[in-house]
């Protein structure tokens, strides 16, 4: 009687372990906020975008100075480490070079944006006329128009 109660406790154990969440909630729900935060940003705003890519620039260069710590570490003191130091030393150099190149990345995508919001700001570009046309472009845009709204006049007489 007393097996049966442990090989059935044991069986449910198993089961309810089988169904259970593997991966960890919080990881999931730190995800979802970056990326509902990422999505709340307007495209036609380059200047929240442009913030935004100096601030990721900003997180990339604080962990790449702490890479760079580490690999220092590692190179120094790496009788501590033994054969894992020349895994670790490796992993450093490639999340160096995986932070160098995101830091570049974001940088340029921060210009970009920041000359484009320049460019907004010149032509007169508010987010009340986010699908108007500037007033110098609106002229440029009538001038092709009415002259050929004028030839087609001119050639029905």
């Amino acid at each position: 009687m007393k097996g049966r109660f442990f090989l059935l406790a044991g069986l449910m154990l198993v089961f309810l372990s089988a169904c259970a969440q593997m991966s960890p909630v919080g990881s999931v729900q730190n995800n979802e906020i970056r990326t509902t935060h990422r999505l709340a940003i307007d495209h036609s705003n380059h200047e929240s975008l442009a913030k935004y890519h100096e601030n990721i620039a900003k997180e990339m260069q604080g962990k790449l100075q702490k890479q760079k710590k580490l690999l220092q570490e590692y190179e120094d003191h790496s009788q501590y480490y033994g054969r894992r130091g020349l895994d670790l030393k490796s992993h450093a150099k490639a999340n160096i070079r995986y932070y160098e190149q995101s830091l570049k990345d974001n940088l340029k995508e921060a210009a970009i944006h920041s000359k484009m919001a320049k460019e907004q700001k010149e032509l007169n570009y508010t987010d009340a006329e986010k699908n108007a046309i500037p007033i110098q472009l609106k002229e440029e845009a009538t001038k092709p128009l009415k002259a050929k709204a004028s030839e087609k006049s001119e050639e029905s007489l």
